[in-house]
């Protein structure tokens, strides 16, 4: 391993993490004016076990960075609505589209893999003026003599260390963010519901229409299945801690057993061919203390994670 010597390189703002939520803060800060960088540990692009699924609302978004014509063309499928699958078999249905007069940005969501979406936003990013280095993991932070938070030490891929600073570093590194570890905002407790998530990728999923679903069954989780680019249907299982030790180290095989054992969803998989790999994340019972300290601002899931029964 070497270190780097020399004077701390300098930004104005150190983000810490490439997804959406990193990406979004990195090209708000540079459009005004900041010098940024961005950081992340992986080569973009990227799986992340994700429902890949937007709110119409996130099309505004998604305009106002001048991504939006990028994320349509690379075949974003456009969603109505969410139909629900209650345990007894009792389904509603909610649509996108306005009514009573109110007019949104657009009445369809929309769902697109997370491989494709996070280099546009990353690319959004760049175009205001960012600096991206990926492969970089952060090792740690650096703080004055008061306790404030004035850089980061990467971590490159060939061992070495490098010393970095900026008056602001925003944690936008996910459910288990180093930033908020590092300076002991995040917390626990086993109290909270403890949830584990699977997703895959199938083509040909049987019956699949406009609408996303929700297939939720009494104490062994729930399913949520949506059209993404390509026509491929994005599978994103959530099932408690407990249920999930069942795995037995063979996630896949928990996977595909499960939707099986769904007689609404047994025969819309039967003909089905799973592409990607079966991805896995959590525990999400972990929220922030607070989203701030000295020199540092949390972001995205770093900042907090609600886990409502949709994931």
């Amino acid at each position: 391993m070497s270190i780097s010597t020399g004077p701390a390189r300098r930004y104005d703002a150190i983000v810490v993490g490439g997804g959406p939520a990193g990406a979004s803060t990195a090209f708000a800060l540079a459009r005004g004016g900041a010098r940024v960088l961005v950081v992340d540990r992986a080569h973009f692009p990227r799986p992340k076990p994700c429902a890949e699924y937007l709110s119409p609302q996130a099309s505004r978004l998604l305009s106002g960075m001048g991504a939006l014509d990028a994320v349509e063309s690379a075949g974003a499928a456009h969603l109505a609505g969410m139909i629900v699958r209650a345990p007894n078999g009792a389904t509603l249905r909610g649509d996108f589209v306005a009514e009573h007069g109110y007019s949104a940005f657009r009445d369809r969501g929309l769902a697109l893999r997370r491989t494709l979406l996070d280099p546009i936003l990353l690319d959004c990013a760049r175009d205001a003026g960012a600096a991206v280095r990926e492969g970089a993991q952060v090792a740690g932070l650096v703080r004055d003599r008061k306790g404030r938070v004035t850089g980061v030490e990467l971590l490159t891929a060939d061992g070495t260390r490098e010393s970095l600073s900026a008056p602001l570093i925003v944690g936008a590194d996910g459910l288990r963010s180093v930033v908020a570890r590092r300076l002991g905002l995040a917390r626990t407790s086993r109290l909270w519901p403890r949830r584990v998530a699977l997703v895959a990728h199938y083509e040909n999923f049987g019956g699949m229409g406009d609408w996303g679903e929700m297939h939720v069954e009494r104490g062994v989780g729930y399913v949520g299945l949506a059209t993404v680019d390509g026509g491929l249907t994005n599978v994103a299982m959530v099932v408690p801690a407990a249920a999930a030790r069942a795995m037995n180290g063979d996630r896949t095989a928990f996977f595909e057993q499960w939707l099986r054992d769904r007689p609404q969803l047994a025969g819309r998989v039967a003909g089905a061919r799973r592409v990607t790999p079966v991805l896995a994340t959590g525990p999400f019972a972990s929220h922030a203390r607070r989203a701030w300290a000295p020199g540092v601002a949390l972001v995205g899931d770093a900042a907090d994670f609600f886990d409502p029964f949709t994931g």
